[in-house]
Protein backbone atom coordinates (compact mmCIF):
# COMPACT_ATOMS: atom_id res chain seq x y z
CA UNK A 1 0.00 0.00 0.00
CA UNK A 2 0.93 3.55 -0.79
CA UNK A 3 1.46 6.08 1.74
CA UNK A 4 -0.69 9.26 2.77
CA UNK A 5 -0.27 12.39 4.19
CA UNK A 6 -3.26 13.31 6.30
CA UNK A 7 -3.71 16.57 8.06
CA UNK A 8 -6.08 17.74 11.28
CA UNK A 9 -7.14 21.27 11.59
CA UNK A 10 -9.45 22.96 13.67
CA UNK A 11 -9.70 25.60 17.12
CA UNK A 12 -8.33 24.39 20.63
CA UNK A 13 -10.61 22.05 21.57
CA UNK A 14 -11.95 20.94 18.50
CA UNK A 15 -10.42 17.16 19.16
CA UNK A 16 -7.30 17.38 16.82
CA UNK A 17 -4.57 15.62 19.02
CA UNK A 18 -6.59 12.81 20.23
CA UNK A 19 -8.43 11.99 17.26
CA UNK A 20 -4.97 12.18 15.11
CA UNK A 21 -3.69 9.24 17.75
CA UNK A 22 -6.73 7.27 17.52
CA UNK A 23 -6.65 7.19 13.79
CA UNK A 24 -2.96 6.01 13.87
CA UNK A 25 -3.62 3.75 16.70
CA UNK A 26 -6.59 1.66 14.40
CA UNK A 27 -4.47 1.95 10.94
CA UNK A 28 -1.56 0.04 13.23
CA UNK A 29 -3.91 -2.80 14.66
CA UNK A 30 -5.13 -3.17 11.23
CA UNK A 31 -1.67 -3.77 10.02
CA UNK A 32 -1.11 -0.49 8.68
CA UNK A 33 1.47 1.45 9.02
CA UNK A 34 0.66 4.76 10.28
CA UNK A 35 2.54 7.64 12.64
CA UNK A 36 1.20 10.40 14.37
CA UNK A 37 2.85 14.17 14.07
CA UNK A 38 2.12 17.69 15.06
CA UNK A 39 3.00 21.11 14.03
CA UNK A 40 5.42 23.02 15.92
CA UNK A 41 7.48 20.20 16.44
CA UNK A 42 9.05 18.97 19.41
CA UNK A 43 12.60 19.74 18.65
CA UNK A 44 14.95 22.46 16.56
CA UNK A 45 12.61 25.28 15.20
CA UNK A 46 9.43 23.81 16.76
CA UNK A 47 10.72 23.08 20.13
CA UNK A 48 11.66 27.31 20.15
CA UNK A 49 8.31 28.24 18.77
CA UNK A 50 6.86 26.07 21.74
CA UNK A 51 8.79 27.43 24.24
CA UNK A 52 8.81 31.14 24.19
CA UNK A 53 12.74 31.02 24.10
CA UNK A 54 12.67 33.31 20.47
CA UNK A 55 11.72 35.89 23.04
CA UNK A 56 8.88 38.75 22.56
CA UNK A 57 8.73 38.91 18.63
CA UNK A 58 6.52 40.04 15.67
CA UNK A 59 3.84 37.89 14.46
CA UNK A 60 5.31 38.25 11.04
CA UNK A 61 8.49 36.28 12.67
CA UNK A 62 6.31 33.90 14.14
CA UNK A 63 5.13 33.06 11.12
CA UNK A 64 8.18 32.89 9.50
CA UNK A 65 9.12 30.26 12.28
CA UNK A 66 6.28 28.42 12.16
CA UNK A 67 7.33 28.00 7.76
CA UNK A 68 10.84 26.87 8.66
CA UNK A 69 9.75 24.32 10.97
CA UNK A 70 7.35 23.14 8.48
CA UNK A 71 9.46 23.16 5.96
CA UNK A 72 11.89 20.65 7.83
CA UNK A 73 9.10 18.73 8.88
CA UNK A 74 7.59 18.28 5.65
CA UNK A 75 10.62 16.90 4.27
CA UNK A 76 10.49 14.20 7.07
CA UNK A 77 6.92 13.61 6.38
CA UNK A 78 7.37 12.95 2.63
CA UNK A 79 10.07 10.79 3.20
CA UNK A 80 7.29 8.78 5.73
CA UNK A 81 5.28 8.60 2.90
CA UNK A 82 7.26 7.43 -0.01
CA UNK A 83 8.02 4.28 2.05
CA UNK A 84 4.35 3.89 2.45
CA UNK A 85 3.89 4.70 5.84
CA UNK A 86 0.25 6.60 6.58
CA UNK A 87 1.33 10.25 8.14
CA UNK A 88 -1.22 12.07 10.26
CA UNK A 89 -0.66 15.40 11.00
CA UNK A 90 -2.38 17.59 14.13
CA UNK A 91 -1.98 21.35 12.37
CA UNK A 92 -0.42 22.45 9.18
CA UNK A 93 -0.01 25.15 7.11
CA UNK A 94 -4.08 26.35 7.20
CA UNK A 95 -3.37 26.77 11.44
CA UNK A 96 -0.54 29.35 10.62
CA UNK A 97 -3.01 31.59 8.14
CA UNK A 98 -5.71 31.40 10.29
CA UNK A 99 -4.42 31.91 13.80
CA UNK A 100 -1.67 34.48 12.24
CA UNK A 101 -4.12 36.20 10.31
CA UNK A 102 -6.72 36.53 13.01
CA UNK A 103 -5.47 39.61 14.87
CA UNK A 104 -4.29 38.19 18.02
CA UNK A 105 -3.35 41.15 20.55
CA UNK A 106 -5.24 43.44 17.58
CA UNK A 107 -2.34 42.10 15.34
CA UNK A 108 -3.61 40.83 12.05
CA UNK A 109 -0.76 39.29 9.27
CA UNK A 110 -2.03 40.03 6.10
CA UNK A 111 -3.75 36.45 4.90
CA UNK A 112 -2.47 36.47 1.09
CA UNK A 113 0.74 36.97 2.60
CA UNK A 114 0.47 33.81 4.82
CA UNK A 115 -0.69 31.40 2.02
CA UNK A 116 1.97 32.91 -0.36
CA UNK A 117 4.79 31.81 2.31
CA UNK A 118 3.27 28.68 2.70
CA UNK A 119 2.46 27.77 -0.97
CA UNK A 120 5.36 25.20 -1.50
CA UNK A 121 2.76 23.00 1.45
CA UNK A 122 -0.40 23.91 0.07
CA UNK A 123 -0.56 20.88 -2.27
CA UNK A 124 1.10 18.41 -0.20
CA UNK A 125 -1.60 16.62 2.16
CA UNK A 126 -3.42 13.96 0.52
CA UNK A 127 -6.36 14.45 2.71
CA UNK A 128 -7.09 17.89 4.77
CA UNK A 129 -9.63 17.38 7.67
CA UNK A 130 -10.87 20.17 9.52
CA UNK A 131 -12.67 19.76 12.72
CA UNK A 132 -15.26 22.75 13.15
CA UNK A 133 -16.76 23.30 16.34
CA UNK A 134 -17.98 26.75 18.24
CA UNK A 135 -15.23 28.47 19.71
CA UNK A 136 -17.53 28.48 23.12
CA UNK A 137 -17.53 25.03 22.97
CA UNK A 138 -13.99 24.14 22.28
CA UNK A 139 -13.34 26.63 24.80
CA UNK A 140 -15.57 24.48 27.36
CA UNK A 141 -13.54 21.12 26.17
CA UNK A 142 -10.20 22.60 27.59
CA UNK A 143 -11.28 24.10 30.60
CA UNK A 144 -12.64 20.82 31.75
CA UNK A 145 -8.97 19.12 30.81
CA UNK A 146 -7.85 21.44 33.53
CA UNK A 147 -5.20 22.89 31.18
CA UNK A 148 -2.98 25.90 31.61
CA UNK A 149 -5.32 28.42 29.20
CA UNK A 150 -2.69 29.70 26.22
CA UNK A 151 -2.39 33.09 24.48
CA UNK A 152 -4.75 31.48 21.79
CA UNK A 153 -7.85 30.70 23.65
CA UNK A 154 -9.44 34.00 24.10
CA UNK A 155 -13.10 33.75 22.69
CA UNK A 156 -13.45 36.57 20.02
CA UNK A 157 -10.22 35.61 19.11
CA UNK A 158 -11.25 32.08 18.52
CA UNK A 159 -14.33 33.03 16.39
CA UNK A 160 -12.06 35.27 13.96
CA UNK A 161 -9.80 32.22 13.71
CA UNK A 162 -12.63 29.35 13.20
CA UNK A 163 -13.96 32.12 10.36
CA UNK A 164 -10.87 32.06 8.88
CA UNK A 165 -11.04 28.49 8.67
CA UNK A 166 -13.89 27.75 7.19
CA UNK A 167 -12.76 30.11 4.28
CA UNK A 168 -9.54 28.61 4.06
CA UNK A 169 -11.85 24.96 3.84
CA UNK A 170 -14.05 26.29 1.04
CA UNK A 171 -11.08 27.70 -1.01
CA UNK A 172 -8.88 24.38 -0.29
CA UNK A 173 -11.08 21.80 -0.45
CA UNK A 174 -11.01 20.59 3.16
CA UNK A 175 -13.49 18.15 4.83
CA UNK A 176 -15.49 19.47 7.20
CA UNK A 177 -16.26 17.56 9.85
CA UNK A 178 -18.42 18.60 12.94
CA UNK A 179 -16.81 18.40 15.63
CA UNK A 180 -19.33 18.58 18.60
CA UNK A 181 -20.58 15.60 18.18
CA UNK A 182 -19.49 12.80 20.32
CA UNK A 183 -16.00 11.63 19.67
CA UNK A 184 -17.10 7.93 18.61
CA UNK A 185 -19.84 10.03 16.17
CA UNK A 186 -16.61 12.22 14.84
CA UNK A 187 -14.12 9.61 14.67
CA UNK A 188 -16.70 7.24 12.45
CA UNK A 189 -17.23 10.05 10.08
CA UNK A 190 -13.55 11.01 9.59
CA UNK A 191 -12.52 7.22 9.73
CA UNK A 192 -15.02 7.10 6.69
CA UNK A 193 -13.72 9.58 4.42
CA UNK A 194 -10.21 8.37 5.13
CA UNK A 195 -11.34 5.04 3.92
CA UNK A 196 -11.53 6.94 0.97
CA UNK A 197 -8.31 8.13 0.50
CA UNK A 198 -6.52 5.13 1.39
Amino acid sequence: MSGAFIVFEGIDGSGKSTLCKRVAETLGARGIPAVATAEPTHGGIGAIIRSGAAGPISQETEALLFVADRNDHTERIMESVSEGVVVLCDRYFASTVAYQSSGLDGVAVDAEWLITINSRFIDRPDLVILLDIDPEAGLGRVDSRGEEVSKFEDLEFLRRVRSSYLDLAERFGFRVVDASRTPDEVYEEVASIIRGVL
